[in-house]
């Protein structure tokens, strides 16, 4: 009996190891091509030179399907293997804001750029075409980069999905998009947005009437203020349809827009990190960065940061290897199922090692435990002990607590909850 015990007690164990797999915390770190000696060999430029950009740092921003993405970073080597922090800048960025179809293309274009590693947007763009810039044109600072800050692109998405009046789309930085209404005719949706719970804007919107333009179909939320931009459109929303029910109305959409009301600061002069924003030229649309006063040296295995995003590290050897990375930690993020397979595999194979410890110490204590009541068979002479026993029955009756449960692990902690009963009642009867 005590063996079984045991196992039980070492099978509780198991189910916990492997519950602790689900909801770990996942982390990335996203690495570019490594500089300085490698097989052998110099791959410095000059000697003393290596750059990274898109194709051979995943880090920066890049759109394969457009072949869209600028951003580049130099790293120049003086002696004792330091980046200067005077001029030669030892490190040195640019990037270039570029025109870029929504995902939803028939409203047109708008200007992206990456930023230290990142997805901005840049400004909107007008067009010959009326029906494709209503952005554009309902937006009164529509050009970012001029106003010396960027706003990152949260949504851009032309997944054709259906929002009820019982089912608001939801969106990011706090923002759902409610129907209200529809008339009879479905030719009038009546429209709120709030954030956080409290109403910013209503609008109506017409898509099934006919001949219905893009500005009948389109929903925009001019924002009041972000940053130091004015009345700048920051949610857009395309209706395909719309339909009164009678138990409900519902509208279909394809086309969902957005970008933060948190703008990052892109005025010279302004430091991230090592990094400094030299210059800004919103008409080329390009910003460039050095780490002007800010030295660094590249001694073996050390970690510095570069910018907001992006830091260089070196290998932990005599010979110059680094490279520039950067780290992404995904909180309650599910493992993949190969993670699963690989935790749950060590961790059974951890119990077993266990069960196995513990099923030839359970037998040992059990032939012990055999040979100390046979002396004690042979020196009882009289009945005395079978009352004592039956208070000893008594007193196993007691009810034992019920063990407390974790949110999301409630199937988990149940199992183990009998599990530990059984183990309770199994040892009290040895």
């Amino acid at each position: 009996m005590k063996k079984l015990a045991a196992i039980t007690l070492t099978s509780m164990m198991l189910l916990l190891a492997t519950a602790m797999v689900v909801g770990a915390v996942s982390s990335v770190e996203i690495r570019g091509a490594v500089a300085g000696t490698v097989n052998g060999q110099s791959n410095l430029e000059g000697g003393n030179a290596f750059s990274w950009d898109p194709q051979n740092f995943a880090g920066f921003f890049y759109d394969i399907k457009k072949d869209i993405g600028t951003e580049k970073l130099t790293t120049t080597l003086t002696e004792g293997n330091k980046l200067s922090g005077d001029t030669p800048y030892g490190v040195t960025y640019t990037t270039t804001a570029q025109a870029k179809d929504y995902e939803f293309e028939d409203w047109g274009s708008y200007k992206v750029i990456g930023f230290q590693a990142e997805k901005y947007f840049a400004g909107y763009i007008g067009s010959d075409d009326a029906a494709k810039d209503i952005f554009f044109k309902e937006s009164t600072d529509e050009n970012s980069l001029s106003s010396e800050q960027l706003e990152k692109i949260l949504v851009d998405d032309d997944t054709e999905k259906t929002v009820t009046s019982g089912t608001p789309l939801k969106l990011e930085e706090g923002y759902e998009l409610a129907i209200k209404s529809i008339d009879i005719d479905g030719n009038k949706v009546y429209i709120e947005l709030s954030k956080d719970g409290a109403v910013v804007d209503s609008k109506v919107v017409s898509p099934s009437k006919d001949q219905a333009t893009m500005a009948d179909k389109t929903y925009y939320y001019k924002n009041p203020v972000v940053g130091d931009q004015k009345k700048l459109v920051t949610v857009g929303v395309h209706f395909k349809n719309a339909f009164r029910g009678a138990d409900q109305n519902l509208a279909t959409i394809d086309g969902v827009w957005q970008i933060s009301d948190a703008p990052t600061e892109v005025k010279a002069d302004t430091q991230y990190d090592k990094m400094t924003i030299r210059t800004v030229d919103a008409t080329a649309g390009v910003i460039t960065m050095d780490n002007k006063d800010n030295a660094i040296t590249l001694s073996k295995n050390k970690d510095s940061a570069l910018m907001a995003g992006v830091k260089i590290k070196t290998a932990d050897n005599d010979t110059l290897r680094y490279y520039i990375y950067k780290a992404v930690t995904i909180e309650g993020a599910e493992p993949t199922a190969a993670e699963n397979v690989a935790s749950a595999a060590a961790a059974e194979s951890a119990a077993k090692e266990n069960v196995t410890v513990a099923t030839e110490a359970a037998a040992v204590a059990e032939e012990n435990t055999t040979k100390a009541e046979a002396v004690a068979a042979e020196e009882k002479k009289t009945e005395e002990a079978a009352p004592a026993a039956a208070e000893n029955k008594t007193a196993e009756a007691a009810p034992a607590g019920e063990p407390k449960t974790q949110p999301g692990f409630e199937g988990v902690f149940a199992l183990t909850g009998l599990l530990a009963v059984a183990y309770l009642v199994l040892g009290r009867r040895e």
